[in-house]
């Protein structure tokens, strides 16, 4: 995931001397605004000088550069290179020498990554990722630390602790800079910590998947409720964003598994569920209550898909995945009931990604949706359909799908035209 690297906007001197307040904006935003201006020009809603202060307010920037790509592989590579590094043991070194240097190598990238931020805002440069790729940089030097201070105690390096600690920090981090890249990267090792310490605690697929749902639950709850927090602190609406989608893709990940026919044997879902359940109820209710009307649509479609994954993993199948040589009516409901109810989420989430302007969680969302049909087109449906047959039919579903909510947004169009007239 490739973030801007920074949030906040900078100030440029304007033609009369006066500093101009400058917000990024991508060439497609930036030529609506200039196609907007003229027209209000032509209209005589702004004259000539107010237009002209307005277009100065934002400079073009583009959200993926080949500048930011290379920047960010090179510094996920340097960190990983860096934990790597560490979790080898140097040693050479004293164990306090070890903590010592990494711990420096972090606190001298946290220094070089504000100092560059400085710069960038004097300059006016809204744009460079290099104050992103930094700070992505000095969240990972974070890990290191973590995991140096965990070799200096002689705890086990194989402790999803640790990452639960680098995740802690590198939010923390995150949001005091007010910085995506080291939030993206915190919120990504909280999902892998979440992931690690179900799989501990539930050791079947029904707890891992469960445990795993509720907190993609409590993630997309946590990105809605950051709308109501930047009304305190207005960059920090940014930061929402990474835990809204990897929310949605935890969602969908664990309904995946969750609709597999996996004849999974054990009933224990382990503490790590409940504990996630019972957070992700308070943030979903808290966030249900303070959220808009799209806020609120978002934290049911991951209520609707925890629900679904409940479901779907308490109800068995006859045999495991490819071994159905003869399923029974059972399996053949669920297969079906599985393709409908994921049909439906991630044609949720494609239009919610469509509602906020989101592509990535289109995409994601129109990726999903493929690969569970292939699979589910070879591991169930194989004995009676073919792979094709089932794509025509969720084919044919999605485009009435699409016509019926285009026909109801003319609906809507016209209603509103004939109101105000």
């Amino acid at each position: 995931m490739t973030s801007p690297p920074t949030t906040a906007a900078a100030t440029d001197p304007g033609p009369d001397g006066v500093p101009v307040l400058r917000h990024p904006a991508t060439p497609r935003q930036l030529a609506w605004l200039e196609e907007q201006l003229g027209a209000w020009r032509a209209e005589g809603v702004v004259d000539a000088p107010t237009a002209e202060r307005i277009r100065q307010r934002y400079v073009a920037h583009r959200r993926l550069t080949l500048a930011r790509i290379v920047l960010t592989l090179g510094a996920a590579f340097v960190g990983i290179g860096l934990v790597w590094t560490v979790a080898a043991n140097l040693d050479g070194l004293s164990p306090l020498l070890r903590f010592g240097l990494v711990a420096l190598v972090w606190l001298a990238l946290v220094v070089v990554a504000e100092v560059l931020q400085r710069r960038r805002e004097a300059l006016g440069d809204v744009a460079s990722p290099v104050v992103g790729a930094v700070r992505l940089l000095a969240a990972a030097a974070f890990g290191a630390v973590v995991f140096q201070a965990a070799q200096s105690l002689q705890v086990p390096a194989g402790q999803p602790a640790l990452v639960g600690v680098w995740a802690a920090g590198t939010l923390l981090y995150g949001y005091a800079v007010v910085g995506v890249a080291p939030v993206v990267l915190g919120v990504v090792l909280a999902a892998v910590w979440t992931v690690w310490v179900s799989a501990d605690a539930g050791r079947t697929v029904l707890g891992v998947t469960l445990t795993v749902a509720a907190a993609a639950l409590a993630a997309v709850a946590v990105g809605v409720l950051h709308a109501r927090l930047a009304d305190r602190v207005p960059a920090w609406r940014a930061l929402g964003e990474p835990w809204r989608e990897l929310g949605a893709v935890l969602a969908l990940g664990a309904l995946f598994f969750a609709a597999l026919p996996v004849d999974d044997s054990g009933e224990r879902t382990g503490g790590a569920f409940w504990v996630a359940l019972g957070v992700a109820v308070v943030l979903a209710a808290v966030a249900a209550l303070r959220a808009d009307r799209l806020g609120r649509a978002e934290v049911a479609l991951a209520a609707a898909t925890l629900a679904g994954v409940v479901v779907l993993g308490l109800w068995r199948v006859s045999a495991g995945l490819g071994g159905v040589a003869d399923p029974t009516p059972s399996d053949w409901v669920r297969a079906v009931v599985a393709v409908l109810v994921y049909l439906g989420v991630t044609s949720g989430y494609a239009v919610l990604g469509g509602m906020r302007d989101a592509e990535r969680l289109t995409w994601a969302a129109t990726a999903a949706l493929v690969l569970f049909t292939t699979v589910q087109a070879f591991a169930v449906f194989a004995p009676v359909l073919s792979g094709a047959v089932l794509f025509l039919a969720v084919g044919v579903v999605l485009i009435g799908t699409g016509v019926v909510a285009d026909r109801g947004r003319r609906r809507l169009v016209a209603e509103g035209r004939e109101a105000r007239s």
